[in-house]
């Protein structure tokens, strides 16, 4: 080999070296005492050994430069290593900011590199994996923020690919300014919740502000949260394995021994004999799904709505639950948005939707009104009706209201809607309807001091009427299911359903786009 390349492969050599040593010894050290893997440790837990290709490695900033006269740090990579390789077997491409350099701000070149990137990976149709750990936008002395026309460009590439990729943003550190707004636009929000900090900007007026604990609990735009960076990685293995590469294709289908046909007598003596009480759905979930487990999302965030995935028979499929357990199962603001939002993702990489229904219906009165419940449950209607993936419902006690509708009534585009024998279709709770309709006979039989009696009586009468075991036996009715199971059959009962299912075809009418309300 001559000289004259060896002078060159020196170059080269120099430069990845750089780049393994990040912003130095020291700083490495201050991610290790914090409890935080470095963005090459984070990458090497990914990616299966020896797949990862990065790409950009050898992109420097010298901006910095002109600050002061001189350079205060080396830009290594400019404080980014992305790159592309295999997650269990499967191509997926990553970004990350590096915290070692310039606390892992954002410069001109970081910004464009990035940008392009996303852009690339959306054409190559494969899932993003975004690591944050970054103090935001560089600023530069004498030109302000240095990355601003690059981080839109970001921005809008995460946009671009919403839908057509999944995107998945994991936030172990800071993430601060604009670039929280780069973790938002991902499907899937993983956070730290030792280290992460979720923050626009402004003065922090609490404790848990920017916290993994208040983007989960309060606001809801935690998916995931994880108590360090490793169980932040395995946790977007076990996410990936859930999704298609892209919106082309099918979710990967996963062995089991599971038996499809099995039974759960279980299931027979789960709910409660009087239907004043209340039961955790995630009892009936267990029972029912491949191997007992289910993949939860936002399990902190409106507990009365239980969203996540799970397998049956092998195959993919998104589930949405009522919680009785949790303020009866009922719909308000929060748990509309964690349903919409779950839902669209379902139907843009055509993931099967179960619905298991147990609600009262929406939340009434004047403070929700106020905060605009009758817009999240028009947002529910609206992308309910929209999605073209398979839709199964099963309804298991109470199906009342507004909340029957959005679980998946019929009339709605659902496919198919099972029943136990212990569910009620109402357009309101039978108690309810009943000091409406009999308010008269009520008042006499109080006068007469037999109210108990006839109370009973013709609430009885009421959920005879409101039983699926009468409204069935009307095919045409608003209220009913196309049939009624025995609970321990549930589960085969359901795989059947989505094999038959699996090559379900609809076209919506042709238009640009579809307005959702407000």
């Amino acid at each position: 080999m001559s000289e004259w390349m060896n002078t060159y492969r020196d170059k080269l050599k120099k430069v990845r070296q750089e780049n393994l040593e990040g912003g130095g010894p020291e700083r490495m050290k201050v991610q290790h005492d914090l409890g935080k893997l470095t963005v090459r440790e984070r990458i090497d837990k990914l990616f299966d050994p020896d797949s990862f290709r990065e790409l950009g490695s050898i992109v420097r900033d010298l901006r910095p430069a002109t600050v002061r006269g001189k350079i205060t740090e080396n830009s290594v990579c400019d404080g980014v290593v992305m790159g592309f390789g295999e997650v269990n077997g499967r191509k997926t491409a990553v970004y990350g900011t590096d915290f070692t350099v310039m606390s892992g701000s954002i410069g001109n070149q970081a910004a464009w590199k990035i940008a392009d990137f996303i852009k690339l990976v959306g054409r190559m149709r494969v899932p993003l994996v975004a690591l944050f750990d970054t103090a935001g936008l560089r600023v530069s002395f004498t030109e302000g923020d240095v990355g601003g026309a690059g981080l839109s460009a970001i921005l809008k590439y995460h946009a671009i690919n919403s839908g057509v990729i999944p995107q998945i943003a994991v936030v172990s550190g800071p993430c601060t300014g604009m670039m929280a707004y780069a973790a938002s636009l991902c499907n899937f929000l993983i956070m730290n919740s030792n280290t992460s900090f979720l923050w626009f900007g402004a003065e922090k007026k609490s404790a848990d502000s920017g916290t993994s604990y208040r983007n989960m609990v309060t606001a809801g735009q935690c998916d995931i949260e994880v108590d360090s960076d490793e169980n932040a990685i395995e946790q977007v293995k076990n996410l990936l394995d859930y999704l298609p590469q892209n919106c082309w294709e099918k979710s990967p289908v996963k062995h089991t021994n599971d038996p499809f046909n099995r039974k759960n007598d279980e299931l027979n003596n789960i709910m409660p004999n009087d239907d004043r009480f209340t039961y955790d759905m995630h009892e009936i979930i267990d029972l029912i799904v491949d191997d007992g487990i289910f993949f939860e999302l936002k399990e902190d965030y409106a507990l009365h709505l239980i969203t996540g995935f799970a397998r049956f028979g092998g195959k993919t499929v998104g589930l949405v639950a009522n919680n009785p357990d949790e303020l009866g199962g009922i719909f308000e603001p929060d748990s509309s948005d964690k349903y919409d939002r779950f839902m669209s993702i379902l139907d843009a990489f055509n993931i099967p939707l179960l619905t298991l229904s147990d609600t009262s219906g929406f939340v009434p009165g004047d403070i929700w009104e106020r905060r605009g419940i009758l817009r999240h449950g028009a947002k529910l209607l609206h992308t309910y009706s929209r999605c073209t993936i398979p839709k199964v419902t099963l309804q298991l006690r109470r199906s009342y209201g507004g909340g029957n509708m959005v679980m998946g009534a019929k009339g709605m585009g659902q496919d198919i809607i099972y029943a136990w024998p212990t569910a009620e279709f109402a357009p309101t709770g039978p108690e309810t309807v009943l000091q409406a309709v009999f308010h008269k006979d009520l008042k006499k039989a109080r006068e007469n001091g037999n109210y108990d009696e006839i109370h009973d009586n013709l609430l009885a009468v009421l959920k005879d009427q409101f039983s699926v075991m009468t409204c069935a036996r009307f095919w045409t009715n608003l209220y009913t299911a196309n049939e009624v199971i025995e609970p321990k059959e549930t589960r085969k009962i359901l795989i059947s359903a989505f094999q038959f299912l699996e090559n379900k075809h609809v076209e919506l009418l042709k238009n640009k786009r579809a307005i959702k309300p407000t």
